[in-house]
Order: structure tokens, then C-alpha cells, then sequence
């Protein structure tokens, strides 16, 4: 993967022909050269984009790569035949189908004027550094939920980018590779979008159960929208939730404590196994997604990132146009970057409602 360190950025945000040494003699307002205040930039995104990958709930969600398409196994009905002993077998081979990655350009504008630059100080800037960096940290976690709880396909050109296990509406050539072990021969008809009526244990199990058919094995991860933990946290309607420790209460020897980090409220026990549960306000009341994680960054994750490995994932700064003296004029950030599913498989998003059909959240 692409690291865009310091010099790198230079390079984006300051014009070719841009002499280094009179660029440490222009000054801002407060006395800091702009070789100085670029260099600070420059950090500050470096750390960003860095903690981007590094985003407790995003991460485990999410592997990356640069390339243009993702292809996978679907359900073949193959086997053995009994020997014979002039007779040949039957020549069978695994069955594959794939889909594009899709990648968005994505700008967003400082408004750095000359008449701002000229007379900014220190403060100024920095405010808006620290506001833009919110801003790619917003748009990366919004994406990829979006993405996730997203039930049609985004079109790459004439390619599609699909959705998970969606019936056969995206593509009805995916069926999902039989779990004999685990469950009856699947079809195209198969789908991880699910309207289920109520926040209940019952209602857990069968989202589980869809990870756990398909050879994901426990533990789980469960996100839930904030408005809703008060119902997730409610023993009485999920009887195998276990709440996470905290320092300040002493315990029974009888009382059960989830052994979760800070970053967890707590583990629902299922049939299948351990599910930790978190909750995001970005999700709106009554949906939430239950998923199968390999760890941060893992191929195996149920999302892909594609970046252009020109610019990494993130974001960058540019030079704008129109400049007249000042090298950060109309400068803006730029990232390209998108999110997919990888294993249309490895995840369940649910709205709870009494409806048959599964309609898109709004994720803010």
C-alpha cells in the first residue's frame, strides 16, 4: 500500500516550479514560515490516514487493495462416482463468478483565499486542518456503512460492485458453496438482507445462524444503532447477554462478565457462539448488522477497501489554481478510495420491522 509521508505531500500541495527556499521565507500572519505550516499538514494527514486503518470498528469490518475486481467460489454440485474399471470419471471443476471494485474521487475544498492567507493566523488554520481531518474521518466510516447496509449493486461502468447475498437480484448466477455440515444445499434465492420483527435472542439466533451456515465461526460482531442498546442490553429479551466489566463496581462470584475491551458494551451468548456487541449513532434506530471478522485488515473480512495507489487511502492535499502568492490558495483534498463487499457471505444486516422486504437506512 501506497504511504504518502511527508515529502510525498509536498509534492502534491506545492506547484512544480515552486522554489523550497522562498517558500521558507513567506511568512503567515503569526511568524510561521509555510514550509513550516506545510510540513505540520503534512503529519496531520499522515496521522490520519493512518488512523483510518486503524479504526477499532471500521478495521475489523474492512481489508484493502488496489486491484479492479474480486472473484470467489459459488455452489457446484460436483463429487466422486464409483470406480469402474474401464470407465473414466466425470472431469468437474469448482464454478466462479466475481464483481468490480468500485473507487470514488471525492473532493473537498479548504477555502483558502489570497486575501484569507495573507492576513491568517495560526489558529485559523489550524482550525481548519482540525475540521477537515474530521471530515475524512466522517466520510470513511460513513462509506463503509453505507456500503455494508446498502441491499442493490453500485455499477463500476458496464461492472457491478454487489451487495451481499441479496436473492439472486444483483447477480442470479451467486449461490453460495454448500455447507453440508451445516446446512441444506443453498440457491440463488439465499439472502443476507433480513426483516426481523423485534430486538430478541430468537431473533439474534437467525441472523447468526446465516453466518454460521456458510463455515464462520464464532465469535461475532454485532452492531447496533445507539438509540437501540437500552433494548440490546435488556436481559430479559436477549437472556445470554453478558455485560463488560467496569472498574468501578465490585462483583459477585457469581455475576458473569464479558472479557472485552473498552470498546465493547458487552457479549450476547448465542447457539452458534459469542457475539460482542457495539453500538454506532450513525446507524438509525431499528436496524443493525451482525458480522464475521478475521481480525483488523484481514482479506477475509466481509468489506474491501480499492484505493489508487497514486494516493493511498485517505486523503491528500493539493495545490489549488489561481495562485498569486501564497502556495496553499484554493487548496483542497483530495482522496480516492471506495468501499465494497468481498465476502458477500460474512455478514447479515437486519431491519427490524414486521415487513417481508428490506429497505435502506439513511446513515449519517
Amino acid at each position: 500500500m501506497a504511504t504518502l509521508g511527508i515529502n510525498d505531500l509536498k509534492q502534491y500541495a506545492l506547484p512544480t516550479y515552486w522554489d523550497a527556499g522562498a517558500i521558507s521565507l513567506v511568512k503567515l500572519a503569526s511568524g510561521e514560515t509555510y514550509e513550516q505550516f506545510i510540513s505540520d499538514v503534512a503529519q496531520a494527514l499522515a496521522m490520519q490516514n493512518a488512523a483510518l486503518l486503524q479504526d477499532p470498528l471500521m478495521g475489523i469490518l474492512i481489508g484493502t487493495t488496489d486491484e479492479m475486481a474480486i472473484e470467489y467460489r459459488v455452489g457446484v454440485s460436483n463429487g466422486f462416482q464409483d470406480h469402474t474399471e474401464y470407465g473414466r470419471p466425470d472431469q468437474k471443476r469448482a464454478g466462479t463468478t466475481g464483481h468490480m471494485l468500485a473507487i470514488e474521487e471525492r473532493d473537498r475544498g479548504l477555502g483558502w483565499t489570497w486575501d484569507f492567507l495573507r492576513k491568517a493566523r495560526r489558529i485559523q488554520l489550524d482550525a481548519d486542518i482540525a475540521d477537515a481531518m474530521k471530515d475524512v474521518r466522517d466520510d470513511w466510516r460513513r462509506r463503509i456503512l453505507q456500503r455494508l447496509f446498502k441491499s442493490s449493486y453500485t455499477a463500476v461502468g458496464s461492472g457491478r460492485s454487489m451487495p451481499l447475498a441479496d436473492g439472486g437480484t444483483a447477480d442470479a448466477s451467486f449461490i453460495p458453496v454448500n455447507m453440508p455440515d451445516r446446512a441444506s444445499a443453498f440457491d440463488a434465492t439465499h439472502t443476507h438482507l433480513l426483516c426481523l420483527n423485534g430486538i430478541t435472542q430468537a431473533n439474534l439466533e437467525t441472523a447468526v445462524g446465516h453466518l454460521w451456515e456458510h463455515g464462520h465461526d464464532a465469535p461475532y460482531d454485532l452492531v447496533v444503532a445507539q438509540l437501540d442498546i437500552g433494548s440490546w442490553t435488556d436481559a430479559t429479551a436477549l437472556p445470554g447477554y453478558v455485560p463488560r466489566p467496569d472498574p468501578l463496581i465490585r462483583y459477585g462470584t457469581t455475576q458473569d462478565l464479558a472479557n472485552v475491551g473498552p470498546d465493547v458494551i458487552g457479549v450476547i451468548e448465542t447457539d452458534y457462539g459469542s457475539v460482542r456487541l457495539h453500538a454506532n449513532a450513525r446507524i438509525p434506530t431499528t436496524y443493525w448488522t451482525v458480522f464475521k471478522s478475521y481480525g483488523a485488515m484481514d482479506q477475509r473480512n466481509p468489506m474491501i477497501v480499492r484505493y489508487d495507489p497514486a494516493f493511498g487511502v485517505g486523503a491528500v492535499l493539493l495545490a489549488g489554481d489561481h495562485i498569486r502568492e501564497y502556495p496553499l490558495e484554493n487548496a483542497m483534498l483530495f482522496s480516492a478510495w471506495g468501499a465494497n463487499i468481498a465476502d458477500r457471505t460474512a455478514a447479515v444486516v437486519v431491519e427490524n420491522d414486521d415487513d417481508s422486504t428490506y429497505g435502506d437506512p439513511t446513515i449519517a
